[in-house]
């Protein structure tokens, strides 16, 4: 069973390489969570902030474009005389682009779609949950922002079950702004049964499991439709995924220039600093959650530092003009 289970999900799980070159997560034993807390990576004393940018504009055509139109520029590709031609994923990456909302400075915080591709790469890299949707692919207007949840991932579990994350980004240069809006986000999603179900259309409907074939895709569909099969909706288990992207000022506590000490030492000493500030983090967390009263048992939040969020967002817009 588990085998079998495995078998379609797998097909739609491609490894994040780098990821973790440019993100790290607060070393701590045992692990930190509620939330998970993740940091910018430093290069020497420098914030990797355009190497962030650069890895998730590598990822915008995996994030937005459906399987199927992927894997058919892969196939036009290889298929061609030379067997290099790439003239159908550069017209991928053009479409991309255009579902990005219209970058504006005097505007920035309309600009969220960042978080949206950040959180992407966070559920496959560090919860190996494969996409299964979207929003981005449905939108029509490069000036409107669509609405709903941010993403849609699974994962098979070894018992039989699956469990179906779906992701909510914030990038926000207060981390208690960002985990209130997400806590807000996701209690108002858990109360309206209309939403979650219109969510299960888009699986079921328009999402990356028609890729799949026969068995395999009437097998991974059946754990999101109540009204048919043998009942395999009961073995889904639904997980919120808040991906929080905030300006940490520790990043301002410099250490001098050395180079008589480990190059490693600015970064040790912001991951300290990081660390340190978990127990408050954690403590507005529960505190915001308990007023919605939202039982954080069924969400995992991934809080990440960055110098300046919207320093970030300029830099992102300014690869993808």
């Amino acid at each position: 069973m588990g085998e079998a289970l495995h078998a379609p999900f797998a097909q739609l799980l491609d490894p994040i390489d780098g990821l973790d070159n440019v993100l790290k997560e607060v070393d701590s034993s045992p692990r930190l969570e509620q939330p998970r807390l993740l940091f910018l990576r430093m290069h020497a004393e420098e914030p990797q902030l355009h190497a962030l940018a650069e890895l998730l504009t590598d990822l915008l055509v995996d994030y937005a474009i459906p399987l199927n139109k992927r894997r058919q520029a892969n196939a036009a590709g290889s298929s061609s005389t030379t067997k290099g031609n790439t003239v159908m994923h550069a017209r991928l990456y053009r479409e991309a682009k255009r579902l990005l909302i219209e970058y504006e400075q005097a505007n920035q915080g309309r600009y969220g779609e960042l978080g949206e591709l950040l959180s992407y790469a966070l559920a496959v890299h560090h919860l190996g949950a494969a996409q299964i949707g979207s929003k981005m692919a449905l939108k029509t207007s490069q000036g409107m922002p669509i609405h709903g949840v941010d993403g849609l991932h699974v994962k098979p579990n070894s018992d039989g079950t699956v469990t179906f994350f779906v992701l909510e980004s914030k990038v926000m240069p207060d981390a208690t702004d960002a985990s209130r809006d997400m806590v807000a986000s996701i209690s108002e999603y858990r109360a309206d049964r209309s939403k979650k179900l219109n969510e299960l259309r888009l699986v079921t409907d328009l999402s990356n499991l028609d890729s799949l074939t026969g068995e395999q895709r009437d097998a991974a569909k059946s754990f999101f439709n109540a009204y048919e099969g043998t009942g395999q909706h009961l073995k889904r288990r639904d997980v919120h995924v808040g991906s929080l992207v905030f300006s940490e000022t520790a990043y301002m506590d410099r250490l001098p220039v050395d180079h008589s000490k480990p190059i490693t030492i600015h970064e040790e000493h912001l991951e300290a600093l990081c660390k340190m500030k978990h127990s408050r983090f954690k403590a507005n967390l529960s505190r915001q959650a308990a007023a919605k009263n939202l039982d954080l048992g069924n969400c995992i939040v991934f809080l990440v530092a960055v110098p300046d969020v919207n320093e970030l967002k300029s830099i992102f817009a300014g690869l993808n003009k």
